[in-house]
């Protein structure tokens, strides 16, 4: 059974359209498509970045509380 290239692109159309349609895509406004995948990026990305922010911060926290028992150590011991 031969496919003509015509039927071929009809096909492969058809099949992507379809499965845009099932994973809730709105196939008939690629625009507004491209709108929504950007700002689902906008969103990785602060996300991203107040993860790294947090992490960062505990880490700073955690160093300035060691420090802090550290000091506290050494005064002790001077004051002996």
């Amino acid at each position: 059974m031969n496919i003509s290239e015509k039927q071929m692109k009809n096909l492969v159309s058809e099949t992507v359209r379809e499965t845009l349609i099932e994973l809730g895509i709105a196939h008939d406004a690629p625009l507004e498509m491209q709108k929504d995948f950007q700002l689902l990026r906008e969103w990785r990305l602060a996300s991203e970045a107040i993860r790294r922010k947090g992490v960062l911060t505990v880490f700073g926290i955690v160093i300035a509380g060691i420090t802090a028992a550290f000091w506290v150590g050494i005064k002790q011991m001077l004051s002996q």
